[in-house]
């Protein structure tokens, strides 16, 4: 195993890195070039309207076609995307077409490398590592993250906004090369995979997984209102608590990846204490709604704000882990490990649309943080009810 957590290690680092570098700059780009608020929400919301469409065909193409293939092709198609938003003009076609070929390497890409991992580990009976590697892999490649981070923030941000996403484009090339030496490692021999082309049927294919693992599926639908808590914070930070015309969310996006090393060692902790990973998710998903609306609160007082904004992504990382972890070590029919994830991903897309367009509104006729309010309760009060109704069925079952 430890030659695949090396690869999945390695592949994660430099793919992330390519993200990570233009993060906390990429909707400040954006403004300045032009967009009003209203396009670049007309971005996010065609990036997750595409994701939603691409993610189930992309979880399928990787169970299908290999992991690593499918990363290499996501890697190639996100530089190309980040390339083509950095042309210095406002134009809608332009948005569009970055947009689309954003949402479709990040649909390839998201869930792919930890089902990778994942059909490694249950192939060599080590699936109670997971837990570990996912955390583990937060702790190695947190450094990385917060360094180049800040340099894309506070150094190549404050040199010109473009450049973030140049360089992010260039990591991403380097990683779809490096990718090239490490294909023989993949999960699925291409050659099969494109003899069982012929009897390609997603969606019958698709019905027959979700009937299987019914039980991944009703954790899956669990953790949908979560989302409501913890997705607008997370993308909208940099708007929120940006001040003045140089570029410091470097600083916030160094923060951002230190409480993210202590997340790691908070689950790692508790995990290691045997808890039950719902318990920790439910744990973590109060703290994080009680701490973002603290941070809402004192939006007078910037650095408390800040402080409590970054305990909210604490707890969002220890929320994250758990809930990976009991997803992929739920997960019993390794042949669809990517496809289920893919479906996970694209409901969490279809939720994304529906808290943009909460939040658009509230944010254009109040304010940013008068959304993070309002979703956060949405959010409280959704999962408790998911978590009431999904307990009585575990309890129905169990009588049965």
């Amino acid at each position: 195993m430890k030659q695949y957590k090396n690869i999945y290690y390695l592949i994660n680092i430099l793919y992330n890195a390519g993200v990570t570098v233009w993060s906390g700059t990429i909707y400040l780009f954006m403004h300045k070039v032009g967009y009003p608020y209203g396009e670049i929400n007309l971005f996010l919301a065609i990036f997750w309207i595409i994701t939603f469409v691409a993610e189930i065909p992309s979880g399928y193409i990787a169970d299908h076609f290999g992991y690593l293939h499918t990363i290499q092709f996501s890697a190639v198609i996100r530089a190309v995307g980040l390339l083509i938003l950095i042309i210095p003009i406002a134009n809608i076609p332009i948005l569009i077409i970055s947009g689309i070929l954003t949402a479709l390497g990040d649909s390839l890409q998201s869930g792919t490398m930890q089902s990778w991992i994942a059909n490694k580990a249950a192939v060599n009976n080590k699936k109670a590592e997971l837990g570990d590697i996912y955390s583990n892999y937060n702790i190695v490649s947190t450094p990385v993250s917060m360094a180049v981070g800040f340099v894309g923030a506070n150094v190549l941000g404050n040199l010109n906004l473009a450049y973030p996403l140049i360089v992010g484009a260039l990591l991403l090339a380097i990683t779809a090369i490096v990718l090239i030496f490490l294909l023989k490692f993949d999960s699925r021999d291409i050659g099969v995979a494109k003899a069982e082309l012929k009897k390609f049927n997603l969606i019958n294919d698709v019905k027959s997984v979700i009937s299987q693992e019914s039980g991944t599926f009703k954790l899956i639908l669990l953790f949908l209102p979560i989302d409501f808590i913890t997705y607008s914070p997370y993308t909208q930070w940099q708007l929120y608590f940006q001040q003045g015309k140089e570029v410091k969310t470097g600083f916030i996006l160094v923060a951002i990846d230190l409480v993210g090393i202590l997340g790691s060692f908070i689950y790692k902790r508790i995990n290691h204490k045997k808890f039950k990973q719902l318990n920790i998710i439910i744990f973590s998903v109060v703290l994080a709604a009680i701490t973002i609306l603290i941070s809402v609160s004192l939006k007078q007082f910037y650095y408390f704000s800040v402080a409590f904004f970054l305990l909210h992504i604490t707890f969002y990382n220890v929320r994250l882990l758990a809930q990976n972890t009991l997803l992929q070590t739920n997960i019993k029919t390794e042949a669809s490990r990517a496809t289920i994830i893919s479906v996970d991903n694209a409901l969490e897309a279809a939720v994304y649309l529906v808290i943009l367009a909460i939040n658009s509104y509230i944010s254009d006729h109040f304010n940013i943080g008068a959304a993070w309010v309002v979703l956060t309760l949405i959010g409280i009060v959704l999962f408790a009810i998911a978590l009431i109704v999904y307990r009585n069925n575990r309890l129905k079952e169990r009588h049965k």
